[in-house]
């Protein structure tokens, strides 16, 4: 039974890879080469930056006779991006799958049912832990002279057991996050400011991280002891791998192994009541008001964005680049000087700050793909608005008006910003606003037409829909691609020819005679489409 089940999430996470849902064909195969592709560009560029990270403090430690440390820091690390990549997920997939309560209703062992979720979730954890400590164990072999055999043994299977101390954390935190969000009535409010939290964490760390090269190598041994002392599985990760210690190697598998076997007990036990109960928010007194008459389309536009604020993994992965913006547009204005320090090394970057600009706040709209999933997240309620009285137009358009309410006022805010507090000429200040805007539009255009290309129904959550469709990933990196093709062209072919506004300028005609006809490709034959979907 536990086979059968891990073998229907496996299949069911491969097949939302590589077809759109499961009365879809196949999807072609240039479009898998092409995802295929994307994937091994994601997974180079992960490796490159944590390799080169080891590579800068492997031999100052390996001097300093810390190999331990150098382990330890790569188990830090990695507990550290795996947790942040996996705890939202374990919350979602154990304690809110829409699919419980259908599992329970079959004669399924409910530790069963837990079991396959932990091991699929201990399956990606494994395959991120790959880009990031895995690098280091290569790293290590390349500059190191005594490697050996049980060392090269030890690693594996440390590799192997590092998820299950991720996990045991994912587990208890995705826990504490249901419990205090099970009662409050906006309970994506708190899932949101501890991702934003996260990621804040994230970039300050990345910023900062030559600095924090420079302090582990000079500080080197001050920190070891302080792990050694304080965090000994930490401690025992790191011996038994570069001093081939078999007790330390028993010491870290108990502190991986018992905890989550603790945790899964436990939980094992209480799946059924975790699955099954419906903790309402306190109901709110209702007070007679006047009714509010709204066009069909304005009260589509409130329910999509009821919907998108609602869910915070939607805010989270489709609304990412508009936190950016706004921290852009913060940065300029407190200390407007910024861009030119971080940038000084470019020859005259004053004469292109406004078209750097331009192509900044596009690119970050173009991380916006709210409309991407917006078909996809229709699932079984699609026949409403199939069924219901309205032009379908109507709905499409809808799913764009949200894009373009939650995206357009950072853009326009952080384009204000550049334009008062730095000094670009009238015509680039202009463009500043137009571009961006126009990339906002087709953003949201653009990802709604893929949509309806490549729907996805068959998700058991939302964050499948969202995070794991093809429809995603070709609207990001399709738009990322748009403001990345006219930039290469004019730096390669045509800036000896070709002044900068006039090449801006016929870049904005182009966006917008694109968002015309995509415009008209919804209201036409995209119209048809979402009626037969």
């Amino acid at each position: 039974m536990f086979n059968a089940l891990l073998r229907a999430k496996l299949s069911a996470f491969v097949s939302g890879i590589f077809r759109a849902s499961k009365n879809a064909k196949s999807k072609s195969p240039l479009i898998k080469i092409g995802i295929g592709l994307l994937v091994l560009y994601m997974i180079c560029y992960f490796i490159f930056m944590f390799g080169w990270f080891f590579y800068e403090i492997c031999e100052p430690l390996s001097m300093a006779n810390l190999q331990w440390f150098y382990f330890s820091v790569a188990g830090i690390m990695t507990i550290i991006f795996t947790f942040i990549f996996s705890v939202f997920s374990t919350q979602s997939l154990l304690f809110e799958a829409k699919d419980n309560e259908m599992l329970l209703a079959m004669p399924i062992p409910p530790k069963f049912i837990l079991g396959s979720r932990l091991a699929i979730m201990i399956i990606m954890n494994l395959a991120f832990e790959a880009l990031i400590f895995a690098p280091a164990g290569v790293i290590y072999i390349i500059k190191s002279q005594t490697v050996t055999a049980v060392g090269v043994l030890f690693f594996v299977i440390v590799f192997l057991l590092l998820p299950l101390l991720v996990m045991t954390l994912s587990c208890f935190f995705g826990w504490l996050v249901a419990i205090i969000t099970a009662r409050m009535r906006n309970k994506n409010t708190i899932t949101v400011i501890l991702s934003i939290g996260f990621l804040a964490v994230y970039f300050s760390v990345f910023s900062k991280l030559q600095n924090y090269i420079n302090q582990l190598i000079q500080n080197g041994e001050a920190i070891a002891n302080v792990i050694k002392k304080s965090v000994f599985p930490i401690y025992y990760l790191g011996t038994s791998i570069a001093n081939q210690d078999f007790p330390g190697l028993i010491y870290f598998a108990i502190c991986c192994i018992v905890p989550f076997a603790i945790v899964y007990i436990v939980l094992s036990r209480s799946f059924i009541r975790i699955a099954t109960t419906k903790k309402g928010a306190k109901k709110i007194k209702y007070t007679e008001t006047p009714l509010n008459v709204s066009s069909v389309r304005a009260a589509l536009t409130k329910r999509e964005l009821r919907h998108f604020f609602g869910n915070a993994m939607y805010i989270m992965n489709g609304a990412l680049g508009v936190l950016f913006t706004f921290v852009l547009a913060g940065v300029v204005a407190v200390n407007s000087d910024l861009l030119f320090k971080i940038f000084a090394q470019i020859p005259n970057f004053g004469e292109y700050i406004g078209p750097f600009l331009c192509i900044a706040l596009g690119v970050l709209a173009t991380t916006n793909i709210i409309t991407a999933p917006s078909i996809s997240l229709e699932g079984r309620n699609l026949w409403i608005s199939q069924s219901s009285p309205i032009d379908a137009g109507d709905v499409l358009m809808a799913k764009v008006n949200m894009h373009l309410i939650v995206c357009m006022p950072s853009v326009i805010l952080a384009a204000a910003s550049c334009s008062i507090f730095l000094d670009i000429s009238p015509v680039m200040k202009a463009f500043i606003f137009i571009i961006p805007s126009l990339l906002t539009v087709f953003s949201a255009l653009f990802g709604l037409a893929v949509n309806l290309k490549f729907p996805k129904f068959d998700w058991i959550n939302e964050t499948a829909a969202i995070k794991q469709s093809i429809s995603t990933m070709i609207a990001m990196f399709g738009s990322m691609g748009v403001v990345a093709l006219p930039t290469i062209i004019y730096v390669a072919a045509l800036k000896d020819f070709v002044s900068i506004e006039a090449f801006m300028l016929i870049v904005a005609v182009l966006f917008a005679a694109i968002c015309a006809a995509l415009y008209r490709y919804l209201m036409t034959r995209g119209k048809s489409i979402f009626e037969s979907l």
